[in-house]
């Protein structure tokens, strides 16, 4: 007789998992000295390893797949365990019975590990090869199922385009357990990948390709083991696919074609282009059987697609001086000859388009954005000997990609190559100790550039060699002003190639009921960036402010400025040790502790610096000191990361357990966060601002930049003098009970406080008054606190935030042809923080509102979806026996599906001037919320007021929230209304996919997929025009929606043949 019980766990580390369990005899009493041996199916390899004196083993770091478990003692029969899969970090735990009898008879049974994890406190999911296989992904970038698990988010209510901005990092923005979406790591084979933005890691294509070539990858969320380090926020860890001994591969293609799919939302018309091929070819097997195997793989991407756009263009009244509200036919706006060509560039309004009211329509055009990407992917896997095992790989990618700006005059050529490299040797030093080594070299470099099909586009420039815009919002970031943007992107042409050499060591030593992990990583970080001097930039108050050639402001970078090529270096060093302690059959506590830290970020000319200043001096103190550390006093060397965690058998079995932890995290500065505060390198920026500079700003658009080399004021950035490392306490109380029919339900509570986080803010304010209560006041001319500064930039560590989520997931494991996954988030997140960096990815401006006051800006966090719902199945038709004609036809059947349900972003109002005169420039201003509106007007209908029509109905796409709540406030004072209070749209998407699969023979297959992404045809809106209020009153287009969030219905067909 044979008692087993399969228990799935969670090791954690790496792109391994373990097999560890008990061995007893019939009445229960533990079996020292059983020899048990651990076989990979696929590749023949085995391990062997002895009981314990409490009969216990543990089998460590072994490569994923399936496994036989063989368990040998004199005087009892051997009990061979078949079947059991491994997936990344998974420690399956098996526990045997043994029977009294000769060693030579056996019994065998076939059984996978069970679902319910009973070794770890983490929080984490796992797609597997079957979900990356089967499941529908539009753009194949595997990176799309992470959403999959509880607890993730997709930043996807802002427009298509700001996710595949290469400068932003191309990939999708990731919000994992509430935390910024610049807190997640990806990892591949182990090693970071992570480009200069940490904001997800993807091709100038926006896609992670390699889709064969990826075993499977984890979501680590909540609550991992101190192996782990660098964020604070969510891993995503996936692994390659290796050989086998039986030669194994397959090609295929994948095509898509306007006539397939569905108008957009905003098309006009037909539905534009757009033709899709994308095709590959996958290879693996063995060069030396059981010894030696191989995998290549690649994938190529085609693409032309043509994009619908909405932009602000005058319309024809204000093209002749008539602007209503502001001047009539008979006394219109006298037009400057100076701005009558830039006038030009603006196309004519469309027929059929809104006219706002204000002297501003809508202009419907379409983009042509061709993409081309090639991926490829070779790995070597070999044994020296049965305790020394090597594995290689090298991972290409290079994309190209053109963006759009406002108009299509413009464009942003974008390419990024990609060069991903490891390599791990594996060492057994004993039956309980093994050694992982691995090193690793990675680079990205992204580029953008500028493109123009004007013939003149040089002589249209404000200064002479640069790129030029002309602008209408003081904060370019937040797009929405009435009148689009003309010209060309901010800091353009750049490169920002980044080199990262990663060496790392990891000890496993099983000692009795320890499961000890301890282990070094050294990582070596050369971040460079290549771009020309800041362009030359006017903007204008509004439509009637250009009209006059009157710009307010003029920015551009210095005209001999040696920061414009940086190269920053700098290390991080990590320590960590690990126990695992069984102690008792029914509970086993994780205990961690990690010390990392980064060296002070120096940078190789020397411009590394550290603003120190007293704000009210007008004096040049504060100017940048050079060869110090820009982190201060680093106090990231003083960070230590305890971490607790506990998992609890419940009911005396191994079907329930109870699991809990706590943790510390912490986000190292790195990358773009360094240059974004200006203490690495970075452009001097030099402005004229009106009424100080109307001298010069009279003379648009041929300004004097020498004169305002000499006459404009500089802006710097820096950390503030008492920086702390970003910080993420995590905890979760988890229950989980494992079902019939393979099934197993999660439930738990999931939290975390985050504290010393990053907060953009202004110190060269205007100098306020404080009235009595305590009100801030900013009187007509009241001085900058630093007047030889236009700008100085604080980024202060000192906001938090917090995060409290009820999380669920419910998983069929695939048997009698169904699986399925369904995972619901009900969650809520609370932070000080705006934007640390990209804040055009987010609805909130970039700052702080108040820099002496954090919780004037409390709020919703950028990253707060309140309930997310998911649920993903595959399902095998039946008839597979059958046979003759009624075989071919009926057998073969697969079809798989993606249902998503996700509440919506919040974001800002904003008004698109500065009434409080506290000498700002971005619009982070807020209005005053009118008595008797609710802070989130999005349902019913508008009452009216001036500029807005009554009657109109509320959460659409003509007016998504009611202008008419909000008022400017007072001049010289602060808005009343609060950050972040208006819901965005939600999102909702149904995919689904048909598979034929047409077995050719017991080897050789070739499948026919037809593949709907947004089935029902949903349009899914982007955020609003957040900017309500103008100079003039209430903006035309105040909650207007120009943009999709997700796409239309898409049909893709593809076959896929398999050997």
């Amino acid at each position: 007789m044979l008692v087993f019980v399969g228990v799935l766990g969670v090791m954690g580390q790496g792109t391994t998992g373990a097999i560890l369990g008990v061995v007893r005899d019939q009445t229960g009493a533990v079996l020292p000295g059983t020899s048990m041996q651990v076989t990979h199916q696929e590749t023949g390899r085995a391990r062997t390893v002895v009981t314990d004196s409490g009969g216990r083993y543990r089998v460590p770091a072994l490569e994923l797949g399936t496994y036989t478990v063989q368990a040998t003692l004199a005087g009892f029969r051997s009990v061979v365990r078949t079947g059991v899969s491994l997936t990344v970090g998974m420690e399956a735990e098996v526990n045997l019975a043994m029977e009294v009898g000769a060693v030579t008879e056996s019994v065998t049974v076939a059984a996978d590990a069970g679902l319910v994890q009973t070794t770890s406190a983490q929080l984490s999911g796992l797609v597997g090869d079957q979900e990356i296989r089967d499941l529908p992904l539009n753009g194949r970038s595997y990176d799309a199922l992470v959403f999959l698990q509880p607890g993730v988010s997709l930043m996807n209510n802002i427009d298509r385009q700001v996710h595949t901005h290469v400068l932003n990092g191309a990939g999708p923005k990731i919000s994992v357990a509430g935390t910024s979406f610049d807190m997640t790591a990806f990892l591949l084979d182990g090693t970071d990948i992570h480009d200069h933005t940490n904001f997800g890691s993807g091709s100038a294509a926006g896609t992670n390709l390699g889709v064969d070539s990826i075993l499977e990858f984890s979501v680590l969320t909540q609550n991992y083991g101190a192996q782990h380090g660098r964020v604070a926020g969510g891993i995503i860890n996936a692994v390659t696919r290796g050989g086998s001994n039986a030669l194994h591969g397959g090609a295929f293609e994948f095509l898509r074609n306007n006539v397939f799919d569905a108008r957009e939302f905003f098309d006009r018309g037909d539905a534009p282009p757009f033709r899709r091929n994308q095709f590959g070819a996958f290879l693996g097997g063995p060069i030396v059987p059981n010894r030696t195997f191989f995998f290549v793989n690649y994938e190529g991407l085609r693409e032309r697609k043509s994009d619908s756009r909405i932009s602000g263009v005058p319309d024809l009244d204000a093209r002749r001086g008539i602007i209503p509200g502001i001047s009539t036919a008979g006394n219109p706006i006298p037009i400057a000859p100076t701005v009558v060509t830039y006038l030009n560039l603006y196309p004519l309004s469309s027929p059929g388009g809104r006219n706002f009211g204000d002297g501003t329509a809508e202009f419907f055009w379409q983009f042509k954005r061709p993409t081309t990407e090639d991926y490829g992917s070779v790995r070597i896997d070999h044994q020296f000997s049965d305790n020394q095992y090597v594995f290689g790989r090298l991972t290409l990618d290079d994309a190209q990609r053109t963006g759009d700006r406002e108009f299509p005059q413009w464009t942003i050529p974008t390419t990024s190559r990609s060069i991903f490299s490891t390599l791990e040797h594996k060492a057994i030093l004993s039956s309980v100790m093994l050694n992982v080594a691995r090193f690793a070299f990675n680079r990205t470099s992204p580029f953008a550039g500028t493109g123009s099909t004007l013939p003149n586009d040089d002589e249209l420039t404000f200064v002479p060699g640069r790129p030029w815009r002309l602008t209408f919002t003081a904060d370019p970031s937040q797009s929405g002003a009435p009148v689009s943007q003309l010209g060309h992107a901010t800091i353009v042409p750049v490169r920002l190639p980044q080199n990262i050499f990663q060496l790392s060591d990891d000890l496993d030593w099983q000692k009795g009921a320890h499961a000890l992990k301890m282990g070094v990583n050294f990582e070596r970080i050369q971040n460079n960036i290549f771009q020309s001097p800041r362009m030359g930039e006017f903007v204008f108050e509004d439509l009637a402010s250009f009209l006059r050639g009157r710009p307010n402001n003029f920015l551009s970078g210095a005209i001999v400025d040696p920061r414009v090529t940086t190269a920053m270096r700098m290390s991080m060093i990590g320590l960590y040790f690990q126990d695992d302690l069984r102690a008792s059959n029914s509970l086993t506590l994780n205990l961690g502790l990690r010390y990392e830290f980064i060296t002070c970020p120096t940078e190789v000319f020397g411009n590394q610096g550290r603003i120190t200043v007293d704000l009210y001096q007008a004096s040049p103190a504060n100017a940048p000191t050079t060869g110090v550390c820009p982190l201060g006093d680093n106090s990231s060397k003083r960070n230590l990361a305890p971490r607790f965690g506990f998992a609890w058998k419940l009911l005396g079995g191994e079907r329930a357990v109870l699991r809990g932890g706590l943790g510390v995290y912490h986000n190292q500065f790195m990358g773009r966060m360094l240059y974004a505060t200006g203490v690495i390198g970075g452009a001097t920026n030099i402005q004229a601002r009106a009424p100080r500079d109307n001298a010069i700003l009279a003379q648009f658009p041929r300004l004097p930049f020498a004169q305002l080399q000499v006459s404009g004021l500089p802006s710097e950035a820096g950390f503030d003098a008492d920086v702390k490392t970003p910080t993420v306490y995590h905890w979760n109380l988890t229950t989980e009970y494992q079902l019939p029919a393979d099934m197993v339900l999660r439930l738990g509570y999931s939290g975390s406080h985050g504290l010393h986080l990053a907060r953009p803010t202004e110190w060269n304010t205007a100098v306020p008054t404080f009235l009595a209560d305590g009100t801030p006041f900013f009187a007509v001319g009241a001085p900058l606190k630093n007047p030889r500064y236009v700008s100085i930039g604080n980024f202060r560590t000192d906001a938090n935030a917090n995060y409290n989520s009820l999380q669920i997931n419910f998983v069929k494991r695939f048997s009698r042809g169904l699986r399925f996954q369904t995972s619901y988030t009900w969650s809520k997140s609370i932070t000080e923080s705006g934007p640390f960096q990209a804040p055009q990815s987010t609805g909130t401006p970039s700052g702080s509102l108040i820099e002496f006051d954090r919780t004037a800006d409390r709020s919703l966090a950028n990253t707060d979806r309140g309930r997310v719902f998911t649920t993903n199945y595959t399902y095998a038709f039946p008839g597979n026996s059958l046979t003759g004609v009624s075989g071919a036809v009926l057998k073969g059947w697969e079809m798989s599906g993606i249902v998503s349900i996700q509440d919506g972003l919040p974001f800002t109002i904003v008004e698109n001037f500065n009434p409080s005169r506290n000498g700002v420039r971005g619009t982070i201003q807020r209005p005053n919320l009118l008595p008797g509106f609710s802070n989130n007007p999005i349902s019913g209908v508008t009452a009216g007021c001036a500029g807005v029509a009554a009657g109109q109905k509320l959460g659409t796409p003509d007016l998504y929230y009611d202008p008419c709540a909000f008022q400017a406030q007072a001049a010289g004072f602060y808005g009343n209304l609060g950050r972040n209070t208006v819901i965005g749209p939600g999102v909702a998407t149904f995919s689904f996919s048909l598979v034929k699969n047409f077995r050719l023979n017991e080897n050789n297959n070739l499948a026919f997929r037809a593949e709907l992404f947004n089935v029902l045809n949903r349009p899914n809106f982007g955020l609003p025009i957040k900017e309500a209020l103008n100079p003039s009153g209430r903006s035309g287009n105040a909650g207007n929606i120009r943009e999709l969030s997700s796409n239309a219905r898409q049909i893709q067909f593809g076959l896929r043949y398999t050997f």
